[in-house]
């Protein structure tokens, strides 16, 4: 390409980068017959739709120019720019913000700019949304499944995503197909996850509009602190408060893990901050089976 340009092919072809050569070459048909000049009686609307359509497909099914196509696209996703004054209704909810007991209630664009309209008709991908995710420290260490509620554009049930309703527009979405509605997915933690990776759940995101995809959802992990334990890395520090006599003879403690309780022996003579480490006990390493260390920490009560 000689020039960059601001024109999202993607969403011109209604497709994702995921989208194999073969579905594009099927999809730009579909558009190319629709708009053709042929079969819209010389319209010079259809006539523009049609070198739009044909200007992205002919980028998006040469290696070489989609990939210098993406690269200048990934550069403007990095200094976004939009008039104060445009509006933009489809904006989804939240950039990272939080839905559970955040304070966040404004609607921000999370990654690009509102996508270019070439036709009402035409089939538009939805939004990618970035949240802050709550994770339970035993959870992030061990693994599991939480809900996570959040808002997003959905399709109008009233309409069916139309639009319409008999002749009228519908007053559910005014006519935008779309409405904002609060959703509630299980959540998998990854064994082991790291504070601030971020997770990401495809198809979760805003719904496309007129059969176009949906978009991703992307949540970053916020690993919330313990009261009784502190993770570092893959092994779990726990500490414990025992008795002076049991610090003094030694002998027989139960001590609470992540997930359980285990019998531990202290030994005699014992003092204030002497560590014992539980092989096995700890956070899961690298996402799977095998495990950090659970080190008991000792304090003693005064006498």
């Amino acid at each position: 390409m000689a020039q960059p340009t601001t024109r999202n092919y993607y969403k011109i072809l209604g497709i994702t980068q995921k989208t194999s050569k073969a579905d594009i070459k099927k999809r730009y048909r579909e558009l190319a017959k629709k708009y053709h000049p042929d079969t819209n009686a010389g319209s010079k609307k259809a006539e523009e739709k049609f070198k739009i359509v044909s200007e992205a497909y002919e980028t998006l099914s040469n290696a070489k120019k989609r990939k210098e196509y993406d690269r200048q696209q990934t550069y403007q996703k990095k200094t976004p720019h939009r008039p104060k004054s445009q509006p933009n209704w489809n904006a989804p909810p939240g950039g990272f913000g939080r839905e559970q007991g955040g304070s966040q209630k404004g609607y921000e664009e999370p990654f690009a700019q509102e996508p270019e309209s070439i036709d009402p008709d035409m089939p538009t991908s939805g939004f990618d949304l970035q949240f802050m995710v709550d994770v339970p420290l035993p959870v992030a260490a061990l693994g599991g499944t939480i809900p996570y509620s959040y808002e997003k554009y959905v399709q109008c049930e009233e309409c069916e995503g139309t639009g319409t309703q008999g002749s009228d527009e519908c007053t559910e979405c005014q006519g935008k197909q779309l409405v904002v509605r609060s959703v509630t997915l299980d959540i998998k933690i990854p064994p082991g996850v790291a504070d601030q990776y971020t997770l990401a759940i495809i198809k979760e995101g805003g719904a496309g509009r007129n059969g176009g995809p949906p978009g991703d959802l992307f949540l970053k992990v916020c690993i919330q602190p313990h009261p009784k334990f502190k993770r570092i890395k893959n092994d779990v520090i726990h500490e414990v408060t025992i008795p002076s006599k049991l610090a003094q003879e030694g002998g027989s403690l139960e001590v609470e893990t992540l997930n359980a309780t285990t019998t531990i022996q202290v030994e005699e003579e014992t003092l204030v901050g002497e560590e014992l480490r539980v092989l096995g006990e700890g956070a899961a390493i690298n996402w799977g089976k095998k495990r950090g260390d659970l080190i008991i920490k000792f304090n003693i009560e005064e006498d």
